[in-house]
């Protein structure tokens, strides 16, 4: 795990405690799922052309909520959902036609995050998320176990019980890597995989 994610998961860990222990809100459970798009943010070495993103992956994420609001205008959430997201990706010079693979991850994935509310029915998300992949259709590539990402979004409440999400995650650690032989150079290179995706998602509490 990388160390800047170790210190903020630990921060968030600590003021979660604090939060809980101060706080005489009631804590709110609840349901949710929705769609995502998601790619892959790839990476060759060596490569002229920089990272590059082929083709877009429609997968969807569902599970379970838990939000202990912190005063009026914020609230602590933490999520733990079956995420199914993924990519297209090439080996063969850009352009290339037909050489795209399509590659699906299926994660078990545990977001963190603060909930600002600056006016009524409206707020802006931000947090952390951790991932475990539980399987996926290239396993000889994907073998990376742990995913961690940034989130930032926003929701809208619907109503009382009734919350509208849209979050944008933001891959920061190798997924998945292999090898190449560069065909200009002739010397052999390495590729990894980063993800991205954009979540819609509709939560119920009670």
């Amino acid at each position: 795990m990388p160390r800047n994610f170790r210190i903020v998961t630990f921060l968030l860990i600590v003021f979660l405690c604090l939060a809980l222990s101060r706080s005489s809100a009631q804590t709110y459970f609840g349901v949710k799922a929705g769609p995502n798009i998601s790619h892959f943010r790839m990476t060759k070495i060596p490569n002229a052309f920089g990272d590059s993103s082929l083709g877009q992956l429609y997968g969807f994420q569902a599970g379970v909520a838990a939000e202990q609001p912190i005063g009026r205008h914020l609230v602590l959430g933490a999520e733990l959902l079956g995420v199914m997201k993924g990519g297209q990706w090439s080996l063969a010079p850009v352009g290339a036609v037909g050489a795209e693979t399509r590659s699906e991850l299926y994660y078990l994935n545990l977001p963190i995050f603060l909930r600002l509310i600056p006016v009524e029915r409206w707020s802006v998300d931000a947090g952390i998320e951790g991932g475990y992949l539980l399987g996926s259709s290239d396993e000889v590539i994907f073998m990376e176990r742990a995913d961690f990402a940034w989130l930032l979004g926003a929701s809208f409440h619907i109503s009382r019980s009734f919350l509208a999400s849209l979050r944008y995650s933001l891959g920061n650690v190798r997924v998945g890597e292999g090898q190449f032989r560069d065909e200009d150079t002739g010397i052999n290179g390495v590729y990894y995989f980063r993800t991205r995706s954009l979540q819609l998602s509709v939560a119920y509490f009670w």
